[in-house]
């Protein structure tokens, strides 16, 4: 799976009803996140706060029947943005109180 094909997974995800499918989805995914992550030559923070795993946590959040607190539409778009080829900033700040 290419970092591309990871982004676009994981929006193609957000419409799952298994749970186990999702999370065997998102450890391929994360092949793909490491593999760039190494190209990129960023750090473990990067990975940590990638778009995609952020979607990713969300729709297990949502399956498991709990709460994931995040900018989903955020990290929608810059997933969207990677699929297209894109070069995209996303920042995994949190929801600010």
């Amino acid at each position: 799976m290419t970092y591309q094909e990871a982004a676009r997974t994981a929006l193609e995800c957000q419409d799952a009803c298994n749970l186990s499918g999702v999370l065997f989805s998102f450890a391929e995914a994360m092949h793909a996140i490491c593999e760039e992550q190494q190209r990129l030559g960023k750090g473990t923070d990067w990975k940590n706060t990638n778009p995609i795993v952020t979607l990713y946590l969300s729709k297990l959040g949502s399956l498991n029947r709990g709460y994931y607190e995040c900018d989903y539409m955020h990290a929608s778009d810059a997933c969207e943005a990677i699929v297209k080829g894109e070069t995209t900033e996303y920042s995994h700040a949190g929801v600010q109180s």
